[in-house]
């Protein structure tokens, strides 16, 4: 049978050589998309609804991971040593320093000090609260409709194992170059995911040297830096959920057509837009608190020339 299919083959190249070359070129298509369809449903299935500890099957939470736990309690004994450091030059300083920040400067640590511990030490349970604060969300978004899983997201369909046949044997080239651009979407997806897993283990080791910059007010714009990173790292998964739920509630056509892909891809877009949307987001709420503050350092400034006037009316005669 494979020396007839063969001859077939050979015939049929001859006869008509480029509806030989387009049928090849979309059976490879379909195999390329069915193989990457397998692949990366299953990367997206374990990271994409929920954020759990990756190495290990099971929900096990991710500051769970020993390995992870070690390393910022590390850093946690670390930060004890250096915040020592820190009380010991601040107490030396109001010894023989005899200025007016050095009296109150000790003063104004040691409460930050106290919490720079508290935070440094229990960083693993308030990550685990804020990660798993974003499941719940994201649990809500999941549950508010039908079943929301790997086979009924919105580019299901157009990769689904019946439309890649129909696809093959209509000699739909333009469909599978839309399919090949919607698996070239879905690999940013998951390599996006999988980058958010490798900073989200990064942000917990470093939480206790972010504790650490809490203490010192020259350090403390870099502290509020580190929470933005990982408030936006942590709940950009309930909103791209969210964004889901609603493609998917909202879908009009989902039987693998043109239409179909199409959609998806937007989906797609849309889902990848969503952490520079939070990064925008949280960059014009940064511009904002400095621009207050330069304002109202503005504000006093000129306010002190006439209160100090008030004060002294003898001065100003």
């Amino acid at each position: 049978m494979s020396i007839i299919h063969g001859i077939v083959n050979g015939a049929h190249a001859v006869s008509d050589p480029v509806g030989f070359i387009l049928q090849s070129l979309i059976g490879l298509l379909g195999h390329l998309i069915s193989v990457a369809r397998v692949d990366m449903m299953g990367v997206l299935d374990r990271f994409l609804f929920r954020t759990v500890d990756p190495t290990v099957s099971g929900n096990r939470p991710i500051t769970a991971n020993p390995n992870i736990a070690n390393l910022n309690l590390g850093l946690a004994l670390a930060v004890d040593a250096m915040i020592g450091l820190v009380v010991l030059l601040t107490s030396l300083r109001s010894i023989f320093e005899h200025s007016m920040r050095s009296r109150y400067d000790l003063k104004v640590i040691l409460p930050r000090v106290l919490l720079a511990i508290v935070l440094a030490h229990g960083s693993l349970l308030f990550m685990q609260m804020a990660i798993d604060l974003n499941n719940a969300l994201g649990s809500v978004a999941l549950s508010l409709g039908g079943p929301l899983n790997s086979d009924t997201l919105p580019w299901s369909p157009s990769l689904a194992p019946q439309t890649i046949a129909r696809m093959i044997s209509g000699q739909d080239l333009f469909q599978a170059l839309l399919v090949v651009v919607l698996i070239a979407a879905m690999a940013i997806l998951v390599l996006a995911y999988v980058i958010r897993t490798a900073l989200l283990n990064i942000l917990i080791v470093t939480a206790p040297l972010a504790a650490l910059l809490t203490v010192m007010p020259d350090t403390r714009s870099h502290a509020r830096t580190w929470l933005r990173l990982f408030t936006g790292t942590v709940f950009l998964q309930a909103v791209q959920l969210i964004i889901l739920r609603v493609a998917v509630t909202t879908e009009f056509d989902s039987n693998g057509g043109l239409i179909t892909t199409v959609y998806a891809l937007a989906t797609l877009w849309l889902l990848l837009k969503v952490p520079g949307a939070m990064n925008t987001s949280t960059h014009l709420e940064s511009k904002a608190h400095t621009m207050l503050h330069t304002l109202e350092r503005s504000a006093k400034h000129a306010l002190m020339p006439a209160h100090h006037r008030a004060q002294h009316p003898h001065k100003a005669t």
